[in-house]
């Protein structure tokens, strides 16, 4: 008898361009290659397939499959209708297991859970990005939210339907899932690891070439951001943040720029304080994020919609403390005084919040020792590995009855 086989899906729209979920897609595949025979298959720029360690991956390049509800949405949006023939690839190869690990585009997610669901396939889907998509907050008008609900948000609850466990990534979640239709019993608490390259320091090297290739002084604090610069990341609330503070800091904004005049737009719009100096990265490898993490005073991080934030656990890993808005699993992540957690949109205690870290050292040491504590703890993606593979084997050696008499034990 074969080995049982197990797909995870990456679903994207936007190509190579890797976001948190398909970062988490790769290093929870890479851990679970050891334990389990997986693939991964990813909505890409073009058809490819290679190996990372012990793990296949196939790309499949995407194709525009705009409807109705599409045509209705702003341009950037659009690329959640897009599509692949990954649905196909695995209807002919039936595996035992598809595991979606992002919802979008939707009306994908929707047809690969309820087809290969009617295909007798079992169904798992990862909540990266369930709470962004659930909780839309990107200055849409009153038609472009009716088609996000029509073209997003109910495909995704309908797909729902469709799963036989779902991978949640903090304990709040529950309560969304279930008001979504999701039996509490097909509901497993999953968070997301951090990649091991973040668990090391960076050379002092690296450090120095970053300090002298933005142009940044160490005689100042730092305060980091790192995110997209899209309305719900919040990177206008550190731009305030910058305008108004007490005492002299480098603002360093990571990320890719949206045009290249953005750093000029932001400073005529929302001009820093005097002692300020607001510098723009643009996009960061990986090395320069890890230098940054380690250089940094504090990280900001007033996200408006997120689930569990990878950005976060690599500032815990890498001891900087954390100043967040308490959106989706922020809170989960930073309890027990692992980091300093705002009301969102509270743009007054976010800012006390940041000039009372800045001056006080001892409360910054307390808590990203708390958070390093925290981060080994419970953010391992062997740990997470390890739990998928013993639900998959849960789901597996379950009886074939209807999907209303499933009885899954809840870790």
């Amino acid at each position: 008898m074969s080995k049982p086989k197990a797909i995870v899906i990456n679903l994207s729209t936007s190509g190579k361009r890797l976001g948190g979920a398909a970062v988490a897609a790769e290093w929870h595949s890479r851990f679970m290659a050891p334990k389990f025979n997986v693939e991964l298959w990813r909505m890409w720029e073009n058809d490819e397939e290679f190996y990372i360690d012990e793990l296949k991956v196939r790309n499949f390049s995407t194709k525009a499959n705009f409807g109705i509800f599409g045509q209705l949405l702003p341009k950037k949006i659009r690329g959640l209708f897009l599509d692949s023939t990954i649905l196909d690839n695995i209807l002919a190869i039936h595996p035992d297991i598809i595991h979606l690990q992002n919802p979008l585009p939707a009306l994908a997610f929707e047809k690969i859970a309820h087809q290969a669901s009617s295909n007798g396939i079992k169904v798992v889907v990862s909540t990266h990005g369930f709470y962004e998509v659930m909780n839309p907050n990107y200055g849409l008008k009153g038609y472009q939210r009716w088609a996000w609900k029509q073209g997003i948000t109910q495909p995704i609850i309908r797909a729902l339907n469709s799963v036989d466990a779902v991978l949640s990534g903090y304990p709040n979640e529950k309560e969304m899932l279930i008001e979504k239709g999701v039996s509490q019993d097909k509901i497993y608490l999953v968070p997301n690891g951090i990649n091991p390259f973040f668990l090391t320091p960076p050379s002092s090297e690296d450090c120095s070439t970053v300090l002298e290739k933005f142009g940044i002084s160490q005689e100042k604090p730092i305060l980091l951001f790192i995110g997209n610069h899209t309305g719900n990341k919040g990177l206008e609330t550190v731009l305030k943040v910058a305008s108004c503070l007490s005492q002299p800091a480098s603002v360093v904004i990571g990320g890719k720029l949206l045009t290249p005049d953005e750093p000029l737009q932001w400073q005529q719009k929302i001009p820093s304080a005097s002692d300020v100096d607001v510098i723009f990265t643009d996009y960061l490898t990986l090395s320069e994020q890890k230098s940054l993490y380690h250089l940094s005073t504090i990280l900001l991080f007033p996200s408006m919609a997120d689930t569990l934030p990878l950005t976060i656990l690599e500032a815990m890993a890498s001891e900087l403390p954390v100043i967040a808005y308490d959106v989706g699993g922020i809170s989960y992540q930073l309890t027990d005084n692992c980091g300093i957690v705002i009301k969102p949109a509270d743009f007054h205690a976010f800012h006390t919040a940041v000039e009372q870290l800045i001056d006080n050292n001892n409360l910054r040491e307390k808590i990203f020792q708390n958070a390093k504590i925290r981060q080994r703890q419970l953010f391992s993606w062997n740990i997470a590995a390890q739990n998928t593979v013993e639900i998959y084997q849960t789901i597996l050696q379950m009886e074939k009855y209807p999907k209303y008499n499933y009885t899954i034990k809840i870790n």
